[in-house]
């Protein structure tokens, strides 16, 4: 039978220009990095609205007022931008004074509108958390540049800080490979100082919050007598208990520093510690009226004392259900613990205290190394009396000593 020979084939060749074409074409962005960068960017816009429809609200409340003179919309909405950004660790200057008093509250509506975008991306590489953080500092630079004022431009540089503190809150229990990998490598005894550290920390922030729901409670009736003064009308009424309540967060963290021992300042030359009040003229926010009276506070410093070791000892009790193997490793974890807990009041300490005016008003806030340093060792103690003490091999150090104790009482009385 005849053969059938197959139709020839024409081979296509490729040029270079045809090869390069077809990569430029099939080039996709990273994967999930165009949601980051709308994660970051909604988050921004949020928390910024915020701000800015309170700052917005309070001019439509006193647009009659003839010391705003020509003030408008825009010069509203650069009061908010520039408040935001002092969130953020920004400046607010005008009339020759200056504001770097952080409101933490702004601080954390920001985080948390992060850390809500973020997590709804579900980012599984770095990528998307890249593209966030620089989506949430591009319209820092710009709100910025609605502010106008020079200190505004610092909140710029803390605006990527928040905003990967934020990302990295939405990544908690999806952490990628690499980064579990490097903390994997990192001793057992380090996690677990840090996990308690973090935990010490929050319950100081607990009975911060506490202590200072308390003192509003027994200095309602001077709270609004400040209040009434300012002869409000509804709307700023509403105005000033959400600017009350953006301050907040910083309150408590002047009321840890007074739980703490070294106390705080409202105003130079001032001091509100256990070891006594000498207050001065304070600024007129309702607030304030349920700091306590000048003078001293009788029991108040062992009572604080207290409390202190005693979040550390609760910190300790946490480190002991994570059960080091060595009294070695123990001791590691105890300190570690009073060093995170330190650092992470101490920098919220740093971030609430600064300058809210001119003159003695330069002034206010806690001392953040003396803050940290007493959380520090009153951690330190409690963690070490329930870690260390009641460790298995502390007790069999302690019957040691005890028997050699003994035995060498005995020799002595026998010569």
């Amino acid at each position: 039978m005849p053969t059938t020979l197959p139709p020839t084939i024409t081979p296509r060749v490729v040029d270079h220009a045809d090869a390069t074409s077809s990569t430029r074409s099939s080039w996709r962005p990273p994967t999930q990095a165009l949601r980051g960068a709308l994660a970051g960017a909604e988050a921004a816009i949020g928390s910024w609205l915020v701000v800015a429809v309170v700052a917005i609200a309070g001019y439509v409340a006193t647009a009659a007022a003839p010391e705003l003179g020509s003030a408008g919309w825009i010069d509203a909405a650069r009061v908010g931008s520039a408040i935001w950004l002092l969130g953020h660790g920004g400046a607010l200057s005008f009339a020759g004074a200056s504001i770097t008093l952080v409101p933490v509250g702004v601080s954390l509506v920001a985080l948390a509108g992060v850390a809500a975008s973020v997590r709804r991306v579900r980012p599984a590489t770095w990528w998307p958390v890249g593209a966030a953080v620089l989506a949430y500092t591009a319209l820092a630079v710009g709100f910025a540049a609605l502010a106008g004022t020079p200190g505004s431009w610092r909140g710029v540089l803390g605006a990527p800080v928040l905003a990967a503190a934020g990302c990295l809150v939405a990544m908690r229990g999806r952490i990628p490979a690499d980064l579990s990998r490097l903390l994997a490598r990192i001793p057992a005894a380090v996690r677990a100082g840090v996990g308690a550290g973090a935990r010490g920390a929050a319950m100081l922030l607990a009975l911060g919050a506490l202590a200072l729901v308390l003192a509003l409670v027994l200095g309602f009736s001077r709270v609004m007598d400040v209040h009434r003064a300012l002869v409000p009308d509804t709307v700023s009424s509403v105005i000033i208990v959400l600017a009350q309540v953006m301050l907040a967060p910083t309150l408590v963290v002047w009321v840890v520093g007074f739980l703490a021992g070294p106390g705080f300042a409202v105003g130079q030359g001032t001091s509100f510690a256990p070891s006594g009040v000498d207050a001065g003229p304070l600024p007129v926010v309702p607030v304030l009226g349920a700091l306590p009276e000048p003078g001293n506070l009788p029991g108040v410093v062992g009572l604080v004392v207290v409390l202190g070791v005693l979040v550390g000892a609760l910190a300790g009790v946490w480190l002991r259900r994570r059960r080091p193997a060595r009294l070695a490793a123990t001791a590691i974890a105890v300190a570690v613990t009073a060093l995170t807990a330190a650092l992470v009041i101490g920098a919220l300490a740093a971030v609430s205290s600064g300058s809210v005016g001119p003159g003695r008003m330069a002034e206010v806030g806690p001392d953040a190394l003396a803050v940290g340093i007493a959380v520090a060792w009153q951690v330190a103690l409690g963690a070490a009396i329930t870690a260390l003490l009641l460790h298995p091999e502390s007790r069999v150090l302690a019957g040691r000593g005890r028997d050699a104790a003994l035995g060498w009482w005995r020799t002595a009385r026998e010569r």
